[in-house]
């Protein structure tokens, strides 16, 4: 079976807890990204979207002074690169997610998309994927 190694985006990047939301979306621009993770003393402390930046972030206030730590989301379900694709498929379908980091030894190697998936598997995972999402937004 194909493995989560073997899909993923390398050389993810990141922001910090103290970083702004001028800081992180310049970031997310730069990388054409719409996921981004917070990274805090080596460790990989949660995630921010694009969607967060504008639903939670703009409303509590200006964009340099809202950080990562105001919006972002904690407790973000993680895969690991010698994880199944399949099985990484159903935890995204499971948790409404299009997006997930993968992580070893809570140091960010990666991170799988939708899109990957869709590369590897059949129509009918990504379909899938994709109608349980549309139920219900996930946190990344």
């Amino acid at each position: 079976m194909a493995q989560l190694k073997e899909y993923m985006t390398s050389n993810v990047e990141y922001c910090n807890s103290y970083d702004n939301l001028a800081t992180m979306a310049k970031k997310m621009k730069e990388e054409d990204v719409g996921f981004i993770p917070v990274v805090d003393n080596d460790k990989c402390s949660g995630v921010v979207t694009d969607r967060d930046i504008v639903v939670k972030g703009l409303a509590k206030g200006s964009p340099e002074h809202v950080k990562a730590q105001d919006i972002m989301t904690e407790n973000i379900v993680t895969g690991h690169p010698d994880m199944d694709v399949e099985e990484a498929a159903k935890i995204m379908q499971d948790h409404r997610i299009k997006r997930l980091l993968v992580l070893e030894n809570d140091n960010i190697k990666g991170v799988v998309t939708l899109g990957d998936l869709g590369v590897e598997n059949a129509e009918q995972t990504a379909g899938n994927i994709i109608s349980e999402i549309s139920k219900g937004e996930g946190n990344n």
